[in-house]
């Protein structure tokens, strides 16, 4: 009888264990700051599309910035994207928005956490993994 209690008390902790470790691994931050953001996704599919030329990602990406703009610069932003997406050249969008919004943006928001888009959440290792390759 205390073997069965034991046994059974075993199984259940390893399986505890299991689904503690499946659930800890499955967390992905949903919220970080615009520079986290842009060194986690944006950097990498820019680093694909420049060797592999591949502009999927940094396309998705892309369409989501402006969302992450400040309420009162959504609409530059977005006709910042647009512009160099119309032309093929999404790798200069980076820099446009740079030079016109980053010292502004870095004294306002600088920490302020944004919103992740949950169909962007698995890009980064999509993209290190095809850039192995």
């Amino acid at each position: 009888m205390k073997f069965k209690l034991l046994l059974s008390l075993l199984i259940f902790l390893s399986a505890l264990g299991f689904v503690l470790n499946a659930e800890k691994k499955t967390n992905v931050s949903t919220e970080m700051n615009l520079h986290d953001f842009m060194e986690e996704y944006t950097k990498p599919a820019t680093k694909l599309y420049d060797k592999k030329e591949n502009a999927d990602y940094l396309n998705k990406i892309l369409e989501k910035v402006p969302d992450m703009a400040p309420e009162d610069q959504k609409a530059e932003w977005k006709e910042i994207i647009d512009a160099k997406l119309a032309v093929g050249k999404p790798d200069e969008t980076c820099k446009s928005c740079h030079t016109k919004f980053k010292k502004e943006y870095k004294a306002k928001f600088r920490k302020k956490l944004i919103p992740i888009p949950e169909e962007l959440l698995g890009f980064p290792k999509e993209i290190k993994e095809l850039l192995k390759k």
